[in-house]
This record gives C-alpha cells, sequence and structure tokens, in this order.
C-alpha cells in the first residue's frame, strides 16, 4: 500500500524509516514525534511499515508523508518466509526508487531488513535504533544473529538509554564507538494543560473527589507487570479503601486473565480498564499517582509522560527507568516482581500528599530540563548530519 503527497523541495535530503508496524507504540509514538518536526523542514521523509494498515496510517498521510508497506503479519517469519523475501525485495525496490540519503529502522526484525536493504541499495547512511533489552533474543533465538547483522551491517546504531547501550554492548559484542546514545523526548504542554479538565474527566469516570486515583498506562502484555500491579492493589485497597486503579491500555490477549484476577481478589469495583485510549493527558490529569510495574524497560515514554503530568511515579527499577526516575525524588523505585514492595511504595506516596505534590513538580522540572521533544529532535539531526533551517 503506497499513499502519496506532493512532493518537497528537492533540495531537501532524504529520510526513510523503517518500521515493524504502524500500530500504536512507544517506538512508534517517538518516530511519528520525530517526523512532525524533520518532514518538509529539514528532511523529505518517508515511512516503510513491515506490516500493511495499522492506526497511525492516518496520522501519516495528515502530515503528507509517504508510507509503503510489506506484506507481513506476527505469524508470518516462521509460517510464510515468502512473505518476508516478498517484503524485502520491496523494501530494497523502494530505496532504489527514492535514494534517500539515510535509512532509519527500529526494532526487531526491521532493523535487520532495513540495514540489508540499506547496505545492498547504497544508502549512504544506514541507521538502526535499539529501544529495549534484547530479551526477545531469548523468545526467538533466530532474532539474535539477525541483530548482530543489523549491528555490523550499520554505520550506527542509536539506543535510548544507557542501561540499553549496557545490553547491546554485553549481548552483541557491538563496538561502543558506533553506538549513540538518545534519550526518548515528550513534549510537556499537553499533559499540562489537562490539568484545567481534571474535575470533568473524574465525574465522566465516575471518580469521586475524596478517591486517590493509580494509573497505570500500558497494554496488556505479560512483561508489562499487570499481574503484579493488581496484587499490589490488593494490598494497597485494604490499606485505603478509596483508592481507585485505572488500567489504561490495549488487549493484547491476557485481559481475561487480569480481569479474572481483580475478581477472585474481590477488588472488581476499584479497578477500571479502560482500554485503549487516545486521551492519555486527561487520565493522567485525572490521576494521583503513576505506576510503571514492567519487569522489562528499555526506556519509558510513560514515566516521561506521567513526570510531564506532574505526577509522582512508582516503578519498576527495570532497564533505563532508573535514568529517569530520580529515586526518592520524582518517584520512587522497587524491584520488579515484588508486588508487596510496589504496594508499600504506592500507600506511602498516598499517605504522604505534600510528598508526593513536591516529586511531581520535580518530575515536571526534570522532564523540562533532561528528555524534551527539541532535545532528541536536535540529537535525530546530529546524528543525520543536518542542523534546524
Amino acid at each position: 500500500m503506497i499513499s502519496r503527497r506532493p512532493p518537497s523541495p528537492p533540495s531537501l535530503p532524504g529520510i526513510l524509516f523503517v518500521i515493524r508496524s504502524l500500530e500504536k507504540g512507544g517506538t512508534e509514538n517517538q518516530v511519528i514525534t520525530l517526523l512532525r518536526h524533520l518532514h518538509r523542514k529539514t528532511h523529505l521523509c518517508h515511512v516503510f511499515a513491515l506490516e500493511p494498515g495499522g492506526r497511525l496510517q492516518g496520522v501519516l498521510n495528515d502530515l503528507g508523508v509517504s508510507v509503503y508497506s510489506g506484506d507481513l503479519n506476527d505469524s508470518d517469519f516462521y509460517r510464510a518466509p515468502w512473505k518476508l523475501l516478498l517484503s524485502q525485495w520491496k523494501l530494497i525496490s523502494v530505496l532504489l526508487r527514492i535514494r534517500p540519503q539515510v535509512v532509519h529502522s527500529f526494532l526487531p526484525l526491521a532493523t535487520f531488513m532495513g540495514a540489508l536493504a540499506g547496505r545492498v541499495s547504497g544508502v549512504p547512511s544506514v541507521i538502526t535504533s535499539r529501544r529495549a533489552l534484547a530479551t526477545h533474543q531469548e523468545r526467538h533465538a533466530i532474532l539474535k544473529p539477525l541483530d548482530r547483522f543489523a549491528n555490523a551491517w550499520s554505520h550506527q546504531v542509536t539506543v535510548n538509554s544507557k542501561a540499553v547501550w549496557e545490553d547491546t554492548v554485553r549481548r552483541d559484542h557491538i563496538d561502543p564507538l558506533k553506538l549513540r546514545l538518545i534519550y526518548n523526548g515528550v513534549d510537556s504542554a499537553p499533559f499540562e494543560s489537562a490539568h484545567s479538565q481534571r474535575a470533568a474527566v473524574r465525574r465522566q469516570l465516575g471518580l469521586k473527589d475524596n478517591e486517590p486515583v493509580i494509573i497505570t498506562v500500558a497494554n496488556l502484555i505479560p512483561y508489562k507487570g499487570h499481574t503484579d500491579l493488581i496484587r499490589a492493589a490488593q494490598k494497597v485497597i485494604a490499606a485505603i479503601p478509596e483508592s481507585r486503579f485505572l488500567l489504561v491500555g490495549e488487549n493484547r490477549g491476557i485481559q481475561k486473565e487480569l480481569v479474572d484476577q481483580v475478581k477472585a481478589m474481590g477488588i472488581s469495583e476499584r479497578v477500571m480498564f479502560l482500554g485503549q485510549r487516545n486521551d492519555i493527558p486527561k487520565l493522567l490529569a485525572a490521576s494521583d499517582l503513576s505506576v510503571i510495574p514492567s519487569h522489562e524497560e528499555g526506556f519509558s515514554n510513560v514515566v516521561l509522560e506521567s513526570m510531564a503530568a506532574g505526577l509522582p511515579v512508582v516503578a519498576t527499577d527495570a532497564g533505563g527507568n532508573r535514568e529517569a526516575v530520580s529515586d526518592g525524588i520524582t518517584g520512587r523505585l522497587v524491584a520488579p516482581r515484588h508486588p508487596e514492595a510496589m504496594a508499600e511504595k504506592i500507600i506511602l506516596t498516598l499517605n504522604d500528599l505534600g510528598g508526593a505534590k513536591m516529586q511531581g513538580l520535580q518530575g515536571q522540572k526534570r522532564v523540562k530540563q533532561l528528555f524534551t521533544v527539541a532535545q532528541m529532535v536536535d540529537a535525530h539531526l546530529k546524528l543525520y548530519g543536518s542542523k534546524r533551517s
């Protein structure tokens, strides 16, 4: 599938971003943010998604970005390898036709295919991005050699946290000089402006003024740690009966299991499953505490968004979370897979409203100092050898 807009001035250098899909996720949202600031300003941007369709297709169309797609879906790697070959050929064909200066690939498999296509097509700058700890190599052994090939064929490899940097060096034995650290960036403005709608959103959700609200924003995937969160929620509700929990995120196959767990623990009236939402700033504004219970993280966008919203954060000490959350200053860190400790930190935060407010303010300050969109975009422009006009 190809969507096209009128061409930009030919003087702009081209970039092709290669990504697995155009469904919503942390990496996909960061790519969209980058495109908003680059396309038709410093570069002519294109996107190649290995999977056709996706909810972000319309966003790219509105931006005027040309979108190309392969023929893969989640199971095709093993069940229909011919689709992998067809998609690889399509990607190479696109590169030979548009002749970009840069090909920049994100996420497993897409990084391999993007790096291979970039080298075969003679693209001057081949870049891949590692966005998470490489635990996918443990789940799918074939991805380990593919990651190593991608690293070898790339001129530069970006990582979004020191934790991912160290993991990449350890697992893939990559030359550290090839790595570039670029933190995720967040625009604080929509999260700050949403505070004016706090009361209205709480009314819409049926939340009372005296109910402390704990929010978790994460797609319902096992490694996101929802089962630990629910165990912690039971203890929090026992200590603070009026507390409410909001679970926001797309069901990726485990929602029924989580709902059954909530029912078995007798806390159904205190826990709300809100599904996939497009109003995250408003939901954060309606909340009092953000909890990130993940077993693994590269660098969490939700941590940054929660801090931008002025919320204190309780997060697992997983991956790059420690680099975002300043323990005891902008929030509290807890060991992964320890619901009792998580509950303790949540209760401690809710029982210290003054301290919680101060942590939220410090979080906002930290985001504006270290994790802005401008910093993220400028770092990529430096990577691409360009400057803002």
